[in-house]
């Protein structure tokens, strides 16, 4: 299953972990840095909610959004009403807990793609996600959001501390480039040794650099649906702190809205519905529970000495999985910074925890394990001490101050593919096809596949063919879901230990 041998007491927990209900978001989650200062419109609701609507979006992040503003602003969509359920404040799940990369993460893995679903497949996927990174920032610009979400360029530092991972990522960036013609030349690999004496790294065995961009994601998201909500006041409405806590069919003979949604607030009939929420997907729908699973993680913001500087860099740290049986604390293998253009203010994430710990929905705790990493992360794992200023002569590692830690819930899958597509009613369990949708599971990089995700099942869902760019291994077929093989337990851990 995996690399590392994991006792049968710990396998049996984790594989019931895989498959128990997200619940719902809980109502006091750690606080993001990314989400201050709070949009006028986080706890927006209609004084009432309303009896019906067409199209019932469950989730409001990004993936909500694009899927709402598709129907709105769609030509087949210019009469139907359109309501976004949102359990907590507006935007307040892994959109805005994130590090806020445009950049996708498929050229370091795309052999592992290939591999796994055929070069056509791999080829596809990578397509994808470059496409829903440009179109990100055709929007931005178009809603002239692109200051406001501080979208700007950078270089983005891909290392390796191993020199199999550096091999396989290299390889994977080659097969890459051949599949993708136009991204040749875009990476630029350089040897360990270069690496660590240019960018001043501990220990790599080689990286990469790319020109990329990183932004504000909370920021775009919530003014796009302000705006949204400005244009079209009549058709859409926004409901936060209203949790969609169960979905029935309707007794009565009104096949027109046979879904019954209920909240805290009420019920409400819709006539399709969209599920948005990423890793806690299978509370209302259990049959993706271990097909799709959450994932806790954790990030932070931290106050670097003045001799850092303001450097327009992005990184991405990759180190060998390392697994203590005495402890069974697990690092993931994947680090990741970018410092905020304005404050100076580094967000760094990625764990080390115990292996239980990570498979949990509940983002209103912190491992205390993954606390420490952070804390020491930079100076005794990443960089050399050689970021000394003259003046104050303060090396990065006396100098480096935590100022905020929260964790966010990614939505992870058993084959470590996105979910995307008509739900078939043997999994939803309600005897309608066509009727609900999903867009989850992008495994930790929904910023390149989250966007056109939703589009496309809002564009599927009003009666359009499938978009020729969403990847055909995507979509959320009844043989695919319910592949116990590639879709169950054993697979869904072993998707753990290979994201």
């Amino acid at each position: 299953m995996t690399n590392v041998n994991l006792p049968e007491e710990l396998l049996l927990k984790l594989a019931s972990q895989v498959v128990q209900d997200p619940g719902i978001p809980v109502p006091n989650p750690t606080v993001s840095a990314w989400q201050e200062p709070a949009h006028p419109l986080s706890a927006t609701q209609s004084k009432d909610l309303p009896d019906y609507t067409d199209f019932a979006v469950i989730g409001s992040g990004i993936t909500g959004c694009s899927a709402a503003k598709t129907i709105l602003e769609s030509e087949l969509g210019l009469d139907k009403k359109v309501t976004i359920f949102e359990a907590r404040s507006l935007t307040t799940g892994a959109t805005s807990r994130n590090g806020g990369f445009l950049l996708s993460h498929v050229p370091h893995v795309y052999g592992r793609f290939a591999d796994a679903h055929g070069v056509e497949a791999a080829r596809e996927i990578a397509q994808f996600g470059d496409l829903n990174l440009e179109e990100i920032i055709r929007i931005a610009k178009e809603e002239n959001l692109d200051k406001v979400s501080e979208i700007r360029d950078v270089t983005t530092v891909s290392s390796f501390d191993n020199e199999e991972d550096f091999a396989d990522a290299t390889r994977s960036l080659h097969m890459y480039e051949e599949a993708v013609p136009e991204s040749k030349g875009k990476y630029k690999i350089i040897a360990g040794e270069a690496a660590e004496k240019e960018y001043h790294l501990k220990s790599s065995k080689g990286a990469s650099v790319v020109k990329s961009k990183v932004f504000w994601p909370y920021r775009l998201v919530t003014n796009i649906l302000q705006r949204l909500l400005e244009r079209h006041p009549d058709r859409f409405s926004i409901e936060t702190n209203t949790a969609v806590t169960l979905i029935t069919l309707s007794s009565d003979a009104d096949n027109t809205y046979p879904y019954v949604l209920t909240t805290p607030r009420g019920t409400v009939r819709a006539a399709k519905i969209f599920h948005c929420v990423n890793g806690f997907s299978g509370h209302l729908l259990p049959k993706l529970r271990g097909p799709l699973f959450p994932c806790r993680l954790s990030m932070s913001t931290q106050k670097p000495g003045p001799q850092w500087g303001n450097v327009p860099y992005s990184w991405l740290f990759h180190t060998k999985q390392s697994w203590d049986p005495d402890t069974t604390l697990v690092e993931q293998g994947l680090y990741w910074m970018q410092q905020n253009a304005q404050t100076g203010d580094l967000f760094v994430g990625g764990d080390l925890q115990r292996l239980d710990d990570f498979l949990s929905s509940d983002d209103s705790l912190i491992s205390a394990d993954s606390v420490g990493n952070l804390t020491n992360l930079l100076p005794k794992k990443i960089f050399t001490d050689g970021w000394t200023n003259p003046i104050t002569n303060t090396t990065l590692s006396s100098a480096t101050v935590i100022q905020r830690v929260w964790s966010g819930i990614i939505g992870m899958t058993a084959d470590q593919l996105p979910i995307v597509g008509s739900v078939p009613s043997t999994v939803s369990d309600r005897n309608i096809e066509g009727g609900e949708w999903v867009a989850a599971g992008f495994n930790g990089y929904g910023m390149s596949q989250a966007w056109l995700s939703g589009q496309a099942i809002a564009l599927m869902a009003l009666g359009q063919p499938k978009p020729d760019w969403l990847p055909d291994v995507y979509l959320s077929t009844e043989k695919r879901l319910t592949d116990k093989a590639t879709m169950g337990e054993e697979a869904a851990l072993a998707s753990f230990f290979h994201r």
